[in-house]
């Protein structure tokens, strides 16, 4: 018995590079975090990492955007994920997550020092999360 199936072809490769902007679509939730994340003054999360004397050091390698791991955990944080090795694993396989980190998978570690190291900023950055959801008219926030 003969069957129409399609053909399955895992060595063909991209004929064109993929544009990772197409792997989401225009209102997906990403993009909003993405452009949230381009609206806060994030100066707090862009300070010299510790253990470097200057920006301008060769030692070690070079970090991660203070801007990239900030989204990436927004968005974590929206989708009920709190775990930094989850986090990780989600930048290596779900489409949304890889797009947030422009396929630069950030090591768990990272993810988990970036948010220790920062932990105050992130209580002035949930003020300011509130104020552009009052901006945009998401809701009645008075007293929360």
């Amino acid at each position: 018995m003969a069957y129409d199936y399609r053909p399955i072809d895992r060595d063909q490769g991209f004929l064109i590079p993929p544009d990772i902007r197409e792997w989401l679509d225009k209102d997906h939730v990403a993009w909003l975090v993405l452009e949230a994340v381009a609206a806060m003054d994030t100066s707090a999360f862009g300070r010299a990492r510790p253990g470097r004397k200057d920006t301008d050091s060769a030692a070690g390698k070079r970090g991660y955007d203070p801007d990239l791991l900030l989204g990436l955990l927004i968005y974590a944080y929206c989708v009920g994920e709190r775990s930094s090795r989850r986090i990780e694993k989600l930048c290596q396989t779900d489409v949304a997550f890889r797009v947030l980190c422009g396929n630069d998978i950030p090591d768990h570690t990272v993810i988990a020092r970036f948010r220790q190291r920062h932990d105050s900023a992130f209580a002035d950055l949930f003020t300011q999360v509130l104020m552009l959801c009052a901006d945009s008219g998401m809701g009645n926030l008075g007293r929360v």
